[in-house]
């Protein structure tokens, strides 16, 4: 009898909790084929974990997160190396840097750099600068510079020049001058510069160099005249991120005067207009960057443009296609366009495409004339700029080109 009451008794305690859950599982048991696949897929989504980043890219990003090249190669302060081009043909250059923000009661940022290439070129630079003036609207700028590029290319003048005729002159002198400038707004910059310029033209006679194979009545300012040089710009700017734009516009107008101060005849006048739009694409992960650039002189009645000073197409910033220097005239027009996509962390790829010309006039800059090349490339950066690009060149009659270099294109 007590076996019995004992039999009942847990029937009545653990019937009812198996009885509920079984109405559970009934009631989670899916009712159709396409519910129970809905089910597996939560569960999946649920136990899924974010895809682990490789080796490379944990570096990048803690090169990004840290800001390492930036504060390496571009600190705020003090003493840091200066790794880069000197100026178009130099190859890659390095020497000391320094940099003092903040003296003089927080007013005044010095700065001096020195570089040498293994090619032989060199340059020293100073600059003391007042750049928070009237409410950081003001700024004021004092500037020098000596320099000495020994190789520069020449091919001749006029888009009819020919590879064969490859010489090349040395190039050396130094400037004078400075700057000031005012914001009326953040996107908005107005200045005007005036310089004293000094220039030393190596023409030698040696086979290669460029009196070889040009006469001097073919290469006016061969004799190098000083200048002074005054002009004045307006810039607007309303690109993001500054350093390494991926939305917005950048439009700067700039016209300068040069006057011969030895009289003898290459006074002439530069203005120059340089246009850049950039056009965002799936939340700014791809880029499409546009550029048109035009650079036009004209030198006084009787006078002419030295030929150094002449606006200059090809090299890895414009016609990548070409040889640096390739084609120079009194006038010149440049094209480009890319397409830029993320890859990953401070890693772009870019596709892009040039075309260009120069005129011995303005009216003769037409499109049915241009130079053009197209190429792909790899960008390593961060929001605050690219520190290094490496691209292929192809499609012209300049052959094919490699390009490391450090900084974009634009």
């Amino acid at each position: 009898m007590r076996a019995t009451a004992g039999a009942v008794l847990l029937a009545l305690v653990v019937l009812p909790g198996s009885a509920v859950a079984q109405d559970r599982a009934a009631a989670q048991e899916p009712a159709t084929r396409a519910e129970a696949l809905r089910q597996r897929r939560e569960a999946k989504a649920g136990a899924l974990e974010p895809p682990a980043p490789g080796r490379l890219e944990r570096a990048l990003l803690d090169l990004e997160s840290g800001r390492f090249m930036e504060r390496l190669l571009n600190p705020p302060q003090g003493l840091y190396p200066r790794v880069g081009n000197i100026t178009a043909g130099s190859g890659i250059a390095f020497g000391p840097g320094y940099r003092q923000p903040g003296l003089f009661g927080g007013q005044v940022d010095f700065q001096a750099t020195a570089a040498a290439s293994f090619s032989e070129y060199w340059m020293l630079d100073a600059s003391l600068a007042l750049p928070r003036l009237a409410g950081e609207r003001v700024a004021i700028d004092l500037r020098g510079q000596r320099y000495t590029f020994p190789g520069q290319e020449f091919f001749g003048i006029g888009l009819g020049s020919r590879r064969e005729d490859l010489t090349t002159y040395g190039l050396s002198g130094g400037a004078v001058g400075g700057g000031a400038s005012y914001r009326p707004a953040g996107w908005l910059r107005v200045g005007g510069t005036v310089d004293w310029l000094t220039h030393r033209i190596d023409a030698g006679a040696e086979p290669g160099e460029i009196l070889s194979l040009f006469d001097r009545s073919g290469l006016p300012g061969v004799d190098a005249p000083d200048f002074v040089a005054y002009g004045a710009e307006a810039a607007v700017d309303y690109a993001e991120p500054a350093g390494n734009a991926r939305r917005g516009g950048r439009y700067r107008a700039g016209l300068r005067r040069f006057e011969d101060l030895d009289g003898d005849g290459f006074a002439f006048t530069r203005v120059d207009v340089d246009l850049r739009q950039y056009v965002p694409l799936v939340r700014g992960r791809r880029v499409i960057a546009l550029r048109a650039l035009a650079s036009m002189t004209r030198a006084d009645t009787g006078a002419a443009v030295p030929f150094f000073l002449e606006p200059t197409l090809g090299g890895p910033d414009d016609l990548r296609g070409f040889r640096r220097f390739r084609f120079r005239d009194r006038n010149a027009l440049l094209l480009q366009a890319e397409y830029r996509w993320e890859i990953f962390t401070a890693v772009d790829g870019a596709l892009f495409y040039d075309a260009g010309m120069v005129a011995p006039r303005v009216e003769d800059l037409t499109l049915d004339r241009v130079e053009s090349d197209y190429g792909i490339g790899f960008r390593f950066g961060t929001v605050n700029g690219i520190f290094l690009r490496v691209e292929g060149a192809f499609g012209s009659n300049g052959g094919k080109h490699f390009i490391l270099r450090f900084g974009d294109a634009f």
